[in-house]
Formats: structure tokens, sequence, C-alpha cells
């Protein structure tokens, strides 16, 4: 696996070879760093009011670490990477109940499966049947009593989890970093099935997150693969190939689905590093159309469109019927952009400096922006009930509403 730093130098590393022509190493010239964009001048249509803002706990130097929060029945569920979790009431955030992780092990186990450098929390928030399940960097999974944060159950995972555990009825789906996906029992923790796919040697560190739709589970993987698994058995029904490897080297055929995908009437939108965006008819596995992309966060829908934050940090929007390219926004190149989330009219997302970005679906022309956390907000937006909630990388949890 390859750190989130170094792929940001790959991504640099990719963009000199392609526009210079000439190689990476060696010659007179040494290529210089390529800087993120400076803020564009932007006039505000609209406010962003920060409701509260709360501590949830430590943050985490790990960029693949995204621990979005949950919001159910009123409350919003949020965790830190130093193992707090905490359920805070979404109108004002009072604190209903918090616990600290580690209090579920004894000395010993923390010894064993806590070094001191090592994040406590590393997947999650997932939220479903009265639970909340994230994973740990113990390589397990926990499950919570939503109503008052004790332990339901714990089970051991086949490697680290970095994205969000996926919880359906009885079922809870969780994705590993080592291309391996399983179903555990929602009542013991059980596990029920496991599948495995084959995955590179060389891969971009993170994984995206699984989709429950009815009966299957879509799941992409760092072969630049989409799988629907039957969600009983676990067995493999539709793959369809997302991102093609290309070139002699390994860095060159890196063709992760590390981000978000989207599931829209019956169409299923994903996207892949150096590869495509496709859409594909869930029915009957038929690709309806692809375009050249290059995505690491992933994708958004809405008004008919399919959204897209590119590797540069280009905002794209591509009709979701045909695959045309309806707008394109650049002014934010190299800030490490989320993906796209849809909110009324707009769509919100985040940076490495911690602003929060408003554009109009219609045409992408910013209408409000906000600076919620210095350090940065990696894990993106979650947009419900006419707010936003935004993880920031200090570990802490930010509610705002457009005004």
């Amino acid at each position: 696996m390859i750190s989130s730093r170094q792929m940001r130098l790959l991504v640099w590393f990719l963009a000199f070879f392609a526009m210079s022509g000439c190689s990476w190493f060696g010659g007179d010239d040494e290529p210089e760093e390529i800087k993120p964009n400076p803020l564009p001048s932007i006039n505000e249509e609209v406010r962003l009011n920060v409701l509260w803002n709360k501590k949830i706990g430590g943050g985490s130097g790990d960029r693949a670490i995204r621990l979005r929060p949950a919001i159910i029945g009123g409350r919003v569920f949020a965790a830190s990477a130093d193992g707090n979790i905490k359920a805070l009431t979404t109108d004002t955030g009072r604190v209903v109940w918090e616990v600290k992780i580690k209090n579920f092990y004894t000395k010993e186990e923390l010894s064993f499966g806590f070094t001191k450098d090592l994040d406590a929390i590393t997947g999650g928030v997932g939220a479903g049947s009265d639970l909340l399940v994230v994973g740990t960097g113990s390589g397990e999974i926990l499950a919570l009593n939503q109503s008052d944060g004790t332990l339901a159950w714990k089970s051991r995972v086949a490697s680290e989890v970095l994205s969000q555990p996926q919880i359906d009825g009885d079922l809870v789906v969780v994705q590993t970093i080592d291309g391996k996906v399983a179903a555990f029992d929602a009542i013991d923790g059980s596990r029920k099935w496991i599948y495995t796919a084959t995955i590179p040697s060389l891969t971009l560190r993170g994984t995206a997150t699984p989709i429950i739709a009815g009966d299957v589970i879509v799941v992409g993987f760092s072969s630049g693969r989409v799988t629907f698994l039957d969600k009983e058995t676990g067995l493999a029904g539709l793959d369809q190939r997302v991102g093609v490897a290309q070139g002699s080297s390994d860095l060159e055929r890196l063709v992760d689905i590390d981000g978000t995908m989207a599931m829209d009437s019956g169409r299923l939108y994903v996207a892949s590093f150096q590869g495509r965006l496709i859409g594909i008819d869930t029915g009957t596995g038929r690709v309806l159309w692809s375009e050249e992309a290059s995505s690491v966060s992933g994708v958004g829908t809405g008004f008919g469109n399919v959204y897209v934050a590119s590797s540069d940090s280009q905002v794209r929007a591509y009709n979701a019927d045909s695959g045309r390219g309806v707008w394109r926004v650049d002014a934010l190149l190299h800030r490490d952009i989320t993906a796209p989330v849809a909110t009324g009219s707009y769509l919100a997302f985040t940076d490495f400096e911690g602003y929060l970005h408003l554009m109009a679906q219609s045409d992408g022309r910013f209408v409000g922006r906000r600076k919620i956390d210095g350090s940065g907000v990696q894990a993106g937006v979650v947009a419900e009930g006419g707010r936003l909630y935004a993880m920031g990388n200090n570990g802490s949890l930010s509610v705002l509403e457009i005004q």
C-alpha cells in the first residue's frame, strides 16, 4: 500500500510526465512543485451558518481515515480516530452519551492490539438496525447499541477497515483494504460469508464504501473493477471493469476505486483513479456510457447530472443519461477536494484547508464558502434534513445550515 502523501506525489509525477513528455528523473531541469490554487473570489449568494460545533476527540494524520458521522432519528453519531464515539442531538449538539472504545478491551488486549501511534478507529460510522458499527486499528469491527453506546458485539475482520460499514436489516457488511468483503449477523456478530477479490500488488491506500441495494451489494475494488454480490450468499454476479490499467510500471497501472459511488434511479455511477467514469444499468448490467476520468474522492448525483471530483480537484458535471459534459470548474486545482454532495439546488464539498464550498448544480458557479477547520476536512460532507455535517481533521464536528 502507498500512503496518501505518496499518492499526492504520484499524482504530481503523473501530471508532470504527461505535460513534459520527458523522464520523471534526470535531466537538467528540476520540475517545480505543483501548488494548490489560491481561493478564488466569489459572489456569496447564500450564507453558511454554523449551528454548533462540538469536539468529538483527537484527529488523525492519516488522510485515508475519513470518519463520516451518521444521522438517525434526531441524533448524530460521530467518532474520532483516537477512539471516542458520541451521540448528540442534531438541533443543539447536546451530548446524549459518549464512550471510549478502548474501555471495551482488557489491558492485555490493549497492549497487543493498540500501539501508541495506532489510530483506534479507522472506519465508520455505520448506522442501522439500532446499531452503530466502526472499524478499529486492531483489525476488528465493534457494534454499539444506539440507545446508550453499550457494546453489542465485536468481531475480527481480515485486515484494516477504512470505509464505512453498511447495515441493512440483520446484515452488517464490511470491506477491508486487502480486497475482502464480509457479512456479519447484526444480532451476534457471527460471520455469514466472505468474498475475496484479487487486487494488484501496489494500490492506493483506501477503499470505496459498499452500497446495499435490494438483494445485491455493490463493491468497488483497487483492481478497478466493480462487482455485484448476492446479499444472502456473497456470490458474485455482475462484474464490470471501470479502470483499465495502462502503462509499463505499477504506478502507471494504478486504477483503484477508492471514492464514493452513487446509485440513482436504477443506475450506478462509479469512477476510478486513472480510469473512467461509467454509468451502469443495475437491472441489466449494461454499461450505458463511459467517459475518461480520474478520481480518488468519488461522485455525487443531482439535477439529472453526475458530479465528479477529479484527482487534480476539478469539479465536472456530466449528464446522467448520456454522459455528455455539462460544465467544468477548475478554480480549486490541487486543493484535495472531497466528493460533491447534493443539498437542495447546491453541491457541497470540502478541501485540505478546511473550507466548505457551495456550488450551484445548474452551472457550477460558487455561491458560498465557510472555513470550518484550519487543519482540513478530509471526511467530506454529509447532507441530511437540510443541514450539512462535517467532521474536521482536528476531531471536531460542525453542523451548518444554508441561509
